[in-house]
């Protein structure tokens, strides 16, 4: 044994995750399994001697990491230690599936393209999911998820919340100055200048959020830099608006972002009487109820362009308009010929969703204004909106009919 031992020492090399080649050393393993498994010293000695032994009989002379790693894996089976094989398992592609996804077109997402970056995403979004179901979550529930009585969201994105919603009002009040970044902007003087902050922040938001980047009261926080702009530069700038969202697919993985904007006919009662901040971040000495006429040209002019279609006349997949339709709306003056423009939309083009605020119940579409105006008490600081924002931090879909054909027709069991 002490002979073998040492033979093997001398000749074997390994190949490391660390793209280094290093001389064969059985404690690697020992150590291995006592730092990730936390198992016996004197069973993780006997188990490389065993994987040794393989080793040495099957006359290989230069092995790989992943190859060691397997072997040890498959003594821990031999002995019934599943707990710890999974704490010591490895996550990662087979050859064979790094080949197909490098190679061919990916299906099963359609909004990752195939391309250098959109391959990168696969591969992180992989091991990610492979880590969620076998460290994040527990067995149970990764077999619940696996058999599909329900589903969560996102599991290639484990590291961070699901969504968020925001206003423009803190790039308004204080400009666009990341954490990390080496220059900063001061607030927008000009409408243009603040939807570049306004895209930009969104791009740098889909990097710490899984799914949707939700913009709340759009053509109301615009509203104050459009108000010396003729119909016709209102048009143009909804159109600018329109065609930076929809042609950002420079982002994570080659993937468009996925935004939501949320915009009103009438003014939310929330919004009315704040005070405005316009240009520079400077109050403007008026609230958002006097930008009522700004803030209707601006969504007219939004769902013109979505109608439009871009320069082949193709619908604007994102950003996605989310309409809403208060008691206020009805109230509105020209609110029946905006709805009709659109439901042409929806029906031509099918971009509109339509979100109902009804005054009992809390909305769940990524704005907030009812959450706050249910209770005097609940409105915080929602004097200063620059402060307000809100993320789902998960999101998992219960597959109820899978649930109802398991219960086998008892309404008790359901």
């Amino acid at each position: 044994m002490a002979d073998l031992s040492e033979t093997t020492d001398l000749t074997l090399f390994v190949r490391t995750s660390g793209e280094e080649i290093a001389p064969w050393n059985r404690q690697r393993i020992v150590d291995a399994l006592l730092r990730e498994a936390d198992i016996d010293y004197l069973l993780a000695a006997e188990i490389s001697r065993d994987v040794e032994q393989q080793i040495a009989a099957s006359g290989i002379g230069l092995l790989t990491t992943p190859l060691v790693r397997e072997l040890v894996n498959a003594r821990l089976i031999e002995k019934g230690l599943e707990k710890e094989r999974r704490l010591h398992g490895r996550l990662g592609f087979p050859l064979y599936d790094v080949r197909r996804l490098i190679l061919h077109q990916n299906r099963e997402n359609a909004n990752t393209p195939h391309s250098p970056e959109g391959t990168n995403l696969l591969f992180a979004e992989g091991i990610k999911r492979e880590f969620s179901l076998y460290d994040v979550f527990s067995i149970d529930v990764g077999a619940a998820h696996t058999a599909g009585d329900f589903h969560i969201h996102g599991l290639g994105y484990i590291d961070r919340p699901y969504s968020c919603c925001q206003s423009l009002e803190y790039l308004k009040r204080f400009g666009l100055k990341l954490p990390h970044a080496v220059n900063s902007a001061k607030p927008a003087k000009h409408a243009e200048v603040l939807l570049a902050h306004m895209v930009r922040f969104s791009a740098i938001l889909q990097g710490h959020f899984t799914g949707t980047i939700s913009w709340d009261v759009v053509n109301i926080s615009f509203a104050p830099y459009l108000c010396q702009k003729s119909d016709k530069e209102v048009r143009q700038f909804a159109q600018m608006l329109v065609y930076e969202f929809s042609q950002l697919a420079a982002t994570r993985g080659g993937q468009a972002l996925y935004t939501d904007i949320h915009l009103y006919y009438d003014m939310p009662a929330a919004w009315a009487d704040l005070p405005a901040i316009g240009p520079e971040g400077l109050l403007t000495g008026k609230t958002y109820r006097d930008y009522t006429s700004d803030v209707q040209r601006f969504i007219r002019a939004i769902f013109e362009v979505f109608k439009k279609g871009d320069a082949t006349g193709k619908p604007f997949i994102l950003p996605r308009p989310l309409l809403h339709i208060t008691k206020g709306f009805w109230c509105e003056p020209g609110a029946d010929e905006l709805l009709n423009l659109v439901c042409d939309v929806a029906a031509c083009q099918g971009n509109t969703c339509f979100v109902f605020e009804r005054p009992d119940e809390a909305l769940t579409t990524g704005c907030f204004n009812n959450v706050f105006l249910k209770d005097a008490s609940e409105r915080g600081e929602w004097d200063k909106p620059w402060l307000m924002r809100q993320a789902a931090i998960q999101s998992v879909t219960l597959n109820l009919p899978r649930l109802g054909y398991k219960a086998e027709g008892h309404e008790t069991t359901f």
